[in-house]
């Protein structure tokens, strides 16, 4: 069976063609109602009219002071900007409702900030209404069931695999459970997660995992921060190495209903979501054969499942194109990509000269480089040497060879943390934060690449955020705080500091031969999966992929140390994401796809990780035609009770699972179960 690539739809110079020749090419994406003026509105923080902050009660339980949360998942309604129509979009999120707290419910609402070494306990409620604000898709596996099941996945956590949000612990309101659920509360309707915390500082975030719905769950607000502190960490700022001055960057992308897409027309039905309104979150509901390859079969069905969506209107902290005033001074920034599919290439430039009221001045000037990013961070915690980027900025190219070039790439699911200094940066200059990845990544297709037209207002996706340059209240930074910077620009790639733990590769029990592939499924619609390097139909030699039913493959041994080399047989980056286990990247070595049989022909030599992969990661990229090779060590969290063993298998075994964080690939159905055998 021959591979799919979608590379003639993917292509530069094709994608622009047939935009040109098929006008209607992103009707079933839908448009933003209104143009949105950029820039206007202030970014939200942390706080109760921003992002709010769950605020725990200190319980003693199991012999230790733990951090008890209430949260309550309901639906509300928020206006992310002053521009879109209405009284708000409709979304599910959560909410603190600790100690009989009224909730607060906001986008983003209910972030967490942890310490290492002190458990967190959740209680959650499920109070979400039986309708869901999204067209579901009932043909794919899971969404058969309750639109209003949930679970909360700990994306980054090493926390009990019951504790940990797997597909198929979903609960819904009246107390029906999954297959996998044993994690109840008190009451139905109810689950408690229990949280180790006994990993190093780091951003993480926890999000909706329900099978069937995750994309449309994390898509429509079921998602917030998790930070967690250490004492590395507090070293760090009293020490003024890094600056005190921080700020969460959730960078996502969203589109809104407009009154075509609610009327419908001849080529297209109406939204097929009861109750619907102008600017009410758009999410596509029918599969395109102008924008995506279809196969033979049948008919696919209304609503239905979408290879990938990139919405044409970017948020940060849930505010569309949000402004932020800086001081003269260092800033650490704490990036997440919170896309269903967009990747960001972050670079920062200042605006284009003119005064505010020049419209052009929305948009970044890349003639004029901003201050230098130094990478401290990833999803795994600090690097073990700091990383210099935009000095210069990096744009986006990629040769004929498929060899890229990027500054800062972020794809799905992926975090940064980066420290940025304003400190010589004139008062009032206004910067851009700019991202210029094609969508899909690599390939892209103009279709979803929406720039400013120059009049000051949306779509677009490529200037994100900007920042206005204040003077500075109080001391400037001491010159210590520098000191990162200078040690980054020092640098040697794949410079790694001593006493950083290493997992070596002659320790490996076992050495696993893994695939990425793609095929159409009984609609003709693409589909993703994962798989290993034997067919498991020997009629079909070539058709590497399982689906998530398909019998478990990946089963390891509690402690053991394994070696992956993952072979991508598909056109597209996949950030695939590890529960339970971090990992580190080895190398990445470019192979023939179309003449895979389960032994690649290695078409160059291998090359390293990235610098800033030298730490420890659990959302890897791994890029077409190329085999990425990873190690980890599959250790369980140590926790004051006894866990149960999955009840979804006949085995003793503990249930975890990897996947696609391109939502609507880990959906449909690029996932596998990971067991580990205690």
């Amino acid at each position: 069976m021959k591979i799919s690539r979608r590379t003639v739809l993917r292509g530069g110079a094709a994608g622009g063609a047939l935009a040109a020749v098929r006008p209607n090419l992103v009707w079933a994406f839908g448009q933003t109602p209104v143009g949105l003026r950029k820039f206007i509105q202030a970014l939200p923080g942390l706080g109760p009219t921003g992002i709010p902050v769950a605020v725990p009660q200190v319980i003693r339980e199991h012999g230790q002071t733990i951090d008890f949360y209430e949260l309550e998942a309901n639906e509300f309604r928020q206006k992310l900007h002053p521009d879109l129509p209405g009284d708000g979009a409709r979304f599910w999120g959560y909410a603190d409702i600790t100690g009989g707290k009224a909730a607060n419910h906001r986008y983003l609402g209910g972030a967490i900030v942890a310490n290492k070494g002190r458990p967190a306990k959740l209680h959650v409620k499920n109070r979400l209404p039986r309708r869901h604000p999204l067209p579901i898709d009932r043909s794919i596996m899971g969404a058969e069931g309750a639109d209003n099941r949930i679970t909360v996945h700990l994306h980054g956590g090493l926390v009990p695999w019951n504790s940990d949000g797997g597909p198929f612990t979903w609960f819904t309101p009246e107390g029906l459970t999954g297959e996998s659920f044993a994690n109840p509360g008190p009451t139905p309707g109810t689950a408690e997660y229990f949280y180790p915390n006994d990993q190093s500082a780091r951003l993480a975030w926890y999000h909706d995992h329900a099978l069937g719905t995750t994309r449309l769950n994390a898509y429509t607000g079921l998602a917030s921060g998790y930070i967690l502190r250490d004492d590395f960490e507090a070293f760090l700022i009293a020490a003024k190495l890094l600056p005190s001055a921080e700020v969460p960057l959730v960078v996502q992308d969203k589109t809104f209903v407009d009154q075509g897409t609610l009327d419908g027309d001849r080529s297209r039905p109406p939204y097929p979501v009861r109750g619907a309104k102008v600017g009410d979150l758009f999410y596509p509901f029918q599969y395109e054969p102008d924008r995506w390859e279809q196969g033979p079969g049948l008919p696919p069905p209304v609503p239905s499942v979408v290879p990938e969506f990139f919405s044409d209107t970017i948020l940060v902290n849930g505010a569309a194109y949000p402004s932020l005033g800086v001081e003269q001074r260092h800033y650490r920034l704490r990036l997440l990509n919170g896309s269903q599919a967009r990747f960001y290439n972050l670079q920062l430039y200042f605006a284009r000269s003119g005064e505010p009221s020049d419209l052009r001045s929305t948009q970044a000037d890349l003639t004029k480089p901003g201050p230098a990013f130094v990478q401290v961070g990833t999803e795994g915690g600090f690097l073990p040497f700091p990383v210099l980027l935009n000095s210069p900025p990096k744009p986006f190219s990629m040769d004929l060879l498929g060899n890229m070039t990027f500054n800062l790439l972020l794809a799905p699911g992926e975090r940064a943390d980066i420290v940025v200094d304003f400190s010589n940066v004139p008062v009032g200059s206004r910067l851009i934060l700019y991202g210029d990845a094609p969508a899909p990544f690599p390939m892209g297709d103009p279709a979803n690449d929406y720039q400013d037209k120059g009049d000051g207002k949306g779509p677009d996706t490529r200037n994100l955020l900007q920042f206005v340059v204040k003077e500075r209240t109080g001391p400037a930074d001491p010159p210590i705080m520098g000191l990162l910077e200078k040690i980054a620009r020092g640098n040697t790639v794949n410079t790694v500091l001593p006493g950083i733990p290493a997992l070596d590769p002659k320790s490996c029990a076992q050495v696993r031969n893994l695939t990425l592939n793609e095929n159409f499924d009984e609609f003709g619609r693409l589909i993703q999966f994962l798989g290993t390097s034997e067919a498991p139909d020997p009629a079909n030699p070539k058709a590497f992929g399982r689906t998530y039913m398909d019998p478990p493959t990946e089963v390891v041994k509690k402690g053991t140390v394994e070696m992956w080399n993952i072979f991508n047989l598909t056109g597209d980056t996949h950030p695939i994401h590890f529960h339970l286990v971090n990992v580190s990247v080895l190398a990445r070595r470019p192979f023939d796809p179309e003449t895979f049989d389960g032994t690649p022909s290695w078409t160059g030599p291998t090359r390293a990780p990235d610098a800033n992969e030298l730490g420890f990661k659990e959302t890897v990229r791994m890029n077409p035609g190329e085999c990425t090779t990873i190690i980890a060590k599959f250790d369980l969290p140590k926790v004051p009770f006894n866990v149960p063993f999955s009840p979804r298998f006949k085995e003793k075994v503990f249930e975890y699972v990897w996947h696609c964080h391109i939502l609507e690939h880990e959906e449909h159905d690029m996932m596998r179960p990971l067991l580990v055998r205690p």
